[in-house]
Formats: structure tokens, C-alpha cells, sequence
């Protein structure tokens, strides 16, 4: 049986974690807050700018845009979005795992692909699971807005106009509740419109300055919402799961120090219990 100071020692060393695990805990909850609303806030944008995208689209004037153009798949190219930091339960390896399970069903098909990481931690497994990583975004979460994902957003385009890749998909944690993050595997590239809609071609729009200009700036607003959308939605979910995991981390603590202080008071009952009986069988020899 361990001495009593060693099983103060891991007392005192569990109640310092504790007390570590519950500042996360508040921490990750504050943030969460601010996170959660900024997601739910923005679907409604997107949703919205998604339906004026499909009705411009609708016109059958025989324009195109390269962001619409559709090529056998060959090569596509795969945005997963992770975090900078760990302590986050499964977040990051469910993000690792479904990318690594989409790898393999487009290699089984013939397709190539790459990826392009935002966050340090699903770099760090997707290099170690020997996986292609083309693009690397690190210290995104430090000063996160929509100017630098919309750079992000144009340079993946420009690799998509200029053939590079053949389709473009993003992945990552759906923000539902703080206890449940949804795996989402979605296609950005190209831009899937609906088949033309015989009630547009009935009334006149009037395009200012013209159809081609205000397709050429919606497009990539477009593309550029749908991954500043996701990276809202990975930061919630980040949140989320690191408070529900520092939440359970502190309970867990509460269970060890329980288990230890009740290891602690038998020790001490037995080490008592010794020197009792050290003392009257010393008692009975002088007798």
C-alpha cells in the first residue's frame, strides 16, 4: 500500500489539474458564446445568398462562368478544417477519419486527391497518415475574419479556374449543440445550380451594370461565404467539444480525488491501527 505522503502527493497533484481543467472549462464556454452565435447568424446570410445564386442562375441566356464549369474528376482538392489546439475530445481525429475515409472511397474511384489544411492539429495526423497536404493554413484562429478567408477562398478558386483541380470539397463539425459536432462533407466547386426554372424566363430582370458583372462578383462571394461558414462552424464545434470535454475532465478529477482521499484515510487508519498495536504489544512485553 502506497505511504500516506505519496497519496498526498497525487491529492494535491490531481486537485492542481482540476483546477486547471475547470479554468478551460470556463474558458472554452465564454468563447463559445460568441462562437455559436456568429455561425447561427450566418446560415440565414448564406442560405439566402445561395437562393439568389440558383434564381440568377435559372436564366437560360447562354452564359457561363468558369466557377460553374463541370470536368470529369481527375484530381480534386479537399479543405479540412481542424484546430490549432488539442484537449478537444474527438473534434480533430472525426475531421482526420472522415477525411482519410474520403480519400480512399475517390482513390477507389480513380481520383486524386489532395488537401488543403486549416488548423495545426489535423496537419500534424494527416502528414502522419502520409496524405498530400497542397495547402497549409496556420494561425487562422488568431486573428479570424472573413478578409482573410475570402483570400483563402480566391486562391482556391484560381487553382480551380486554371484546371488544377476538378472539384473542390470542404469538411468539417457542424455546430448543433455544445455535446453534438456533425461530420460535413460539402462540394464548393463547382457551383451546382438547378436546371433552368421556367417561371424566371417569364418576367424581365434588368442586370445593372449587366448579368456577366454581377455573376462575376457573386460567384466567388459565394464560394468565399461557404468557407467563412464552415470555419464559424468548426470554431463553434471547437468550443463546444473542448467544454464539454474539460467538463468532464473536472468530474473525473472529483472521482480520482474522491477514490484517493479514501485511500489516504485507510492508510492512515492502518498506519494508527500498527502503531496501537505496536504500543500495547510493547506494553505486554514489559509485563
Amino acid at each position: 500500500m502506497p505511504n500516506l505522503k505519496t497519496i498526498r502527493k497525487r491529492i494535491a497533484g490531481v486537485k492542481s489539474t482540476q483546477q486547471l481543467t475547470r479554468a478551460m472549462k470556463l474558458v472554452a464556454a465564454a468563447k463559445l458564446r460568441r462562437a455559436q452565435e456568429a455561425a447561427i447568424s450566418l446560415r440565414p446570410y448564406e442560405e439566402s445568398l445561395g437562393d439568389v445564386i440558383h434564381h440568377l442562375a435559372s436564366f437560360d441566356e447562354g452564359l457561363t462562368h468558369p466557377l460553374l464549369v463541370h470536368r470529369e474528376p481527375k484530381r480534386v482538392l479537399l479543405v479540412a478544417f481542424t484546430s490549432d489546439r488539442g484537449l478537444c475530445g474527438s473534434f480533430n481525429i472525426n475531421v482526420v477519419r472522415a477525411a482519410e475515409q474520403f480519400a480512399i472511397k475517390q482513390k477507389e474511384e480513380g481520383v486524386e486527391v489532395e488537401l488543403a489544411v486549416i488548423g495545426k492539429k489535423g496537419y500534424e495526423a494527416l502528414q502522419r497518415r502520409g496524405f498530400k497536404v497542397r495547402f497549409y493554413y496556420k494561425d487562422l484562429f488568431m486573428n479570424m475574419n472573413y478578409d482573410r478567408t475570402a483570400r483563402i477562398g480566391d486562391e482556391l478558386s484560381a487553382a480551380y479556374n486554371e484546371g488544377t483541380y476538378d472539384a473542390l470539397y470542404v469538411i468539417y463539425n457542424w455546430f448543433r449543440s455544445p455535446l453534438v459536432q456533425k461530420v460535413t462533407l460539402t462540394k464548393v466547386l463547382p457551383v451546382e445550380v438547378p436546371e433552368s426554372d421556367t417561371r424566371a424566363s417569364k418576367f424581365g430582370h434588368l442586370f445593372e451594370p449587366g448579368r456577366r458583372q454581377v455573376l462575376d462578383r457573386l460567384y466567388p462571394l459565394y464560394v468565399n461565404v461557404g468557407l467563412y461558414h464552415a470555419l464559424l462552424e468548426s470554431v463553434a464545434s471547437e468550443m463546444g467539444a473542448r467544454t464539454t470535454a474539460m467538463d468532464n475532465a473536472t468530474k473525473n478529477a472529483s472521482d480520482v480525488i474522491a477514490k484517493l482521499t479514501l485511500e489516504y484515510n485507510k492508510a492512515r487508519q492502518a498506519s494508527i491501527t500498527k502503531e496501537l498495536v505496536d504500543i500495547v504489544g510493547g506494553a505486554e512485553a514489559i509485563k
